[in-house]
């Protein structure tokens, strides 16, 4: 919406009556609408070409999101081969390129016609702007379609994604810096505001170029893995009627964060570190765990044979820093951040494989 209105406004109130005075107002404001619509699918026709090529090499589109700077087509996976890559990625471009030149085609020939009106004009605008929208995403900065050439082109030399995606994000951050400090420059140095625009820009394609390695290590590290692979099973429990003072020399014993509340053989929730603070210390020798823990059926309790990814996401969703892994109605492990994030390092330190 902010891009609509912004680019409307733009070609109604200066691009078309600089070029072309003398007309009534609302003949701008048609136009200024009409030609941004046209934007949006061209846009849009960028993104579908990535989606259909990647829908050919049997990878699903999750959605396409149009936003301030162009869109994205959201693939279920990452293409399966640097070739597979090289197909989808180059379509997006060569159909800006395409629609540039229609529309520049178009322009050429209605200028030696009928000669400069608005039509013509508008023409002229669509054929720059996809063939800057061509050439901007061909910019080796990871995510862009050129970031995405690089990474397909080292991938197919090394045979490794993770640190082909990694080269093309390092390579992808060095611009957009660059970009950032171009948009300074022209603040400070020249005093056009229009810098922000590169300065917004710059961080949107860092953010991105970081999101989109930190989404695949991910991917790669917990692919497949089984809760069960990964949990804690030396789990070291609290019974229900044990008194705080008790407790507190626990969490100092075992420098754990929380414990599983068991009586016998039966789980009946979780005791954390932080549900001590707001019990007074003269109160610690007669409350018991069970007057503080969180019950049962207020935990997250998973199964030790679903996928860690789902249950990584969410915990993060409810900020939860440990799930209990329960089988057959009996505590079997439980599963801290903490377990993920060492496999995650060693994912980093020693590679997929």
């Amino acid at each position: 919406m902010i891009i609509f209105v912004f680019f409307s406004y733009t070609l109604a109130e200066i691009t078309f009556p600089q070029r072309l005075e003398g007309l009534v107002p609302g003949y701008y404001w048609a136009a200024g609408i009409i030609t941004t619509l046209v934007i949006f699918v061209s846009v849009l026709t960028h993104e579908v070409s990535h989606s259909l090529v990647a829908i050919k090499e049997g990878i699903s589109i999750r959605k396409i999101t149009l936003f301030v700077f162009g869109g994205v087509a959201q693939m279920e996976e990452e293409p399966r081969s640097s070739n597979s890559e090289l197909k989808i990625t180059i379509a997006g471009p060569l159909a800006s390129f395409v629609l540039a030149l229609i529309f520049g085609s178009i322009f050429f020939y209605m200028y030696f016609t009928v000669g400069d009106n608005l039509l013509t004009i508008a023409f002229l605008f669509l054929a720059q702007i996809n063939l800057v929208m061509a050439i901007f995403n061909l910019l080796p900065a990871f995510p862009l379609d050129g970031g995405r050439l690089l990474r397909s082109t080292i991938w197919h030399f090394t045979r490794n994604l993770l640190k082909s995606t990694k080269i093309a994000v390092s390579v992808g951050s060095v611009i957009a810096f660059l970009v950032m400090a171009f948009g300074f420059f022209a603040i400070l140095g020249m005093g056009q505001i229009t810098g922000l625009w590169f300065v917004f820009l710059g961080w949107i394609l860092h953010h991105a170029g970081q999101a989109s390695y930190s989404q695949l290590l991910f991917q790669q590290a917990f692919s497949g893995v089984k809760i069960r692979e990964i949990m804690t099973t030396d789990v070291h429990t609290v019974p229900p009627d044990l008194n705080i003072q008790d407790l507190v020399e626990k969490f100092h014993r075992y420098k754990l964060g929380a414990f599983p509340v068991v009586y016998g053989s039966t789980l009946h929730g979780l005791v954390t570190l932080n549900q001590i603070k707001d019990i007074p210390r003269e109160k610690w020798s007669y409350k018991t765990v069970a007057y503080i823990m969180t019950p049962l059926e207020e935990c997250i309790t998973v199964s030790p044979h679903e996928e860690a990814a789902s249950i990584m996401t969410k915990m993060a969703v409810e900020h939860a820093g440990r799930v209990l892994v329960i089988e057959n109605g009996e505590l079997v492990g439980i599963l801290t951040r903490t377990d993920m994030m060492r496999l995650l390092q060693m994912h980093m330190i020693l590679g997929t494989e």
